[in-house]
Protein backbone atom coordinates (compact mmCIF):
# COMPACT_ATOMS: atom_id res chain seq x y z
CA UNK A 1 0.00 0.00 0.00
CA UNK A 2 1.50 3.32 -1.04
CA UNK A 3 1.32 6.30 1.31
CA UNK A 4 -0.99 9.12 0.35
CA UNK A 5 1.84 11.67 -0.06
CA UNK A 6 3.97 9.51 -2.36
CA UNK A 7 5.05 11.38 -5.50
CA UNK A 8 3.33 10.24 -8.65
CA UNK A 9 5.59 8.82 -11.33
CA UNK A 10 5.42 10.77 -14.60
CA UNK A 11 3.94 8.89 -17.54
CA UNK A 12 6.75 7.24 -19.48
CA UNK A 13 6.77 8.12 -23.15
CA UNK A 14 8.81 6.10 -25.64
CA UNK A 15 12.11 7.75 -26.57
CA UNK A 16 12.23 9.67 -29.83
CA UNK A 17 13.18 7.86 -33.01
CA UNK A 18 16.65 9.45 -33.11
CA UNK A 19 17.60 8.17 -29.67
CA UNK A 20 16.34 4.69 -30.53
CA UNK A 21 18.29 4.68 -33.80
CA UNK A 22 21.50 5.83 -32.09
CA UNK A 23 21.14 3.13 -29.45
CA UNK A 24 20.41 0.51 -32.08
CA UNK A 25 23.46 1.43 -34.15
CA UNK A 26 25.68 1.59 -31.06
CA UNK A 27 24.59 -1.88 -29.99
CA UNK A 28 24.80 -3.22 -33.54
CA UNK A 29 28.25 -1.74 -34.05
CA UNK A 30 29.51 -3.24 -30.81
CA UNK A 31 28.14 -6.65 -31.75
CA UNK A 32 29.63 -6.35 -35.25
CA UNK A 33 33.09 -5.55 -33.86
CA UNK A 34 32.83 -8.41 -31.35
CA UNK A 35 31.84 -10.83 -34.10
CA UNK A 36 34.66 -9.65 -36.33
CA UNK A 37 37.16 -10.06 -33.50
CA UNK A 38 35.87 -13.55 -32.74
CA UNK A 39 36.15 -14.51 -36.42
CA UNK A 40 39.68 -13.13 -36.59
CA UNK A 41 40.70 -15.04 -33.46
CA UNK A 42 39.20 -18.25 -34.87
CA UNK A 43 41.12 -17.85 -38.12
CA UNK A 44 44.33 -17.10 -36.22
CA UNK A 45 43.84 -20.21 -34.10
CA UNK A 46 43.46 -22.40 -37.21
CA UNK A 47 46.17 -20.86 -39.40
CA UNK A 48 49.66 -21.85 -38.24
CA UNK A 49 51.95 -18.84 -37.81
Amino acid sequence: MTPRNAPMAPPTAPPPVGTRLIGFFLLGGTMWIAGLLALFRAVMAVVPT
